[in-house]
């Protein structure tokens, strides 16, 4: 009896000391356990949108007048070269105001001319003090108003003379005497009634927008087709680059800035991925069709390749992609969380003892392979283990 107990007390011990070792040998870090140091990481998303790419620059040509399109000089997606003449416009309206500016232009030389000569009279009359200084003060204002009323219409007839085929011919040389001459221009019924619309830049006769409201969509200018004055023809689009627009929600607005940079792919174009920059942002939002506010963002990149050029065309659907960093949170793998007694824990080593001790941490966003601890009990520095 006395053999048992001594047998039952000495595997006491030998479970004791089992256990402690055991105990011990879980509270230290062992060589198949992974130890990790805790520090602050920028946390990314990257935010995907849908666009029509545009001409990197264009400029508008619009219609002068009322009139109707007589000839067209091109092809829409030709490059049209500076002062190219690209529509000629038949006005009834153009040839009425070109008989006006004509006769006022006319009218105002002569009677500059008139008062010129009285002035310069009255300049040699007041020297010798045949007239009074209020005279004088007189002719002078006169003839200086004179001048004005012969600027403004020389540049007013200037500006239609530029859209009129007339050549050979300086009107502006014209004087009250040449009346011959004058009636005749007056009667050039072809000529002013005929207008020359040309290409103000160099760049790619592009098709305008819908006034509508509705995106993407274009209008096409027909030979033939009566326009109205400001109404666009064609727009002359720089397509050395390109721009796309964008509309940001007001959740992810504020993770953008001028100058941060994009990726642009399209399914169009799948061998090529573009890199750009945010160009623009709004500040005031617009509402959308579901009532969700969403701002409006440029992008632009500002070069293609000539193999680019050849494959990626103005209208082309194209995606944007944005890297958008938030602020640094201090992020763990995920198999360094466990969860006991319906608590969330992390181990992690004492910096003094080198044991490790379960830590309470709150968990916050998730990704494939981290999570990101909120409100957690960690320091930068401190050391988790993860077992092996």
């Amino acid at each position: 009896m006395k053999r048992n107990m001594k047998v039952i007390v000495v595997l006491l011990i030998c479970a004791v000391i089992f256990s402690t070792c055991t105990r011990h040998r879980h509270t230290q870090v062992s060589r198949h356990d992974q130890v990790i140091t805790v520090e602050n990481k920028p946390q990314t998303t990257t935010l995907f949108y849908s666009g029509i790419i545009e001409p990197l620059n264009g400029a508008v040509v619009t219609s002068p007048v009322d009139g109707v399109v007589e000839q067209m000089h091109f092809h829409y997606g030709d490059i049209a070269k500076p002062g190219q003449i690209l529509f000629t416009l038949s006005s009834d309206k153009f040839q009425t105001d070109y008989k006006t500016a004509l006769m006022q232009y006319i009218k105002a030389k002569n009677d500059f001319m008139d008062s010129q000569s009285q002035y310069n009279e009255s300049v040699f009359l007041h020297k010798n003090q045949l007239i009074s200084d209020d005279d004088f003060k007189t002719k002078k204002t006169a003839y200086y108003n004179a001048e004005l009323t012969m600027i403004q219409a020389k540049a007013a007839l200037g500006v239609l003379l530029k859209q009129i085929n007339f050549k050979n011919v300086d009107l502006f040389s014209l004087k009250i005497e040449d009346i011959d001459k004058i009636a005749q221009l007056l009667q050039a019924q072809d000529a002013a009634q005929t207008l020359q619309i040309v290409a103000p830049q160099i760049g790619v006769v592009l098709l305008p927008n819908k006034k509508d409201g509705n995106d993407g969509e274009v209008t096409r200018v027909f030979q033939g087709d009566q326009v109205k004055q400001g109404d666009v023809l064609a727009v002359i689009g720089d397509v050395s680059g390109l721009k796309i627009h964008i509309n940001v929600s007001e959740f992810n607005i504020n993770q953008l800035k001028v100058g941060q940079n994009v990726s642009v792919t399209g399914s169009a174009f799948p061998d090529f991925t573009l890199a750009g920059k945010i160009s623009g942002l709004d500040h005031q939002a617009q509402t959308s069709q579901g009532g969700l506010p969403t701002f409006s963002v440029e992008v632009v990149v500002t070069k293609l390749t000539p193999a680019q050029q050849s494959i990626i065309h103005m209208g082309m659907s194209a995606k944007v992609a944005i890297e958008a960093g938030g602020d640094a949170e201090i992020s763990v793998p995920i198999r360094a969380i466990y969860f006991k007694n319906g608590q969330t824990f992390v181990k992690v080593e004492d910096k003094k003892t080198g044991d490790v001790k379960d830590v309470p941490v709150k968990t916050g966003q998730t990704t494939l392979d981290s999570v990101v601890l909120n409100d957690t009990n960690l320091s930068v520095g401190d050391k988790i283990v993860i077992p092996g």
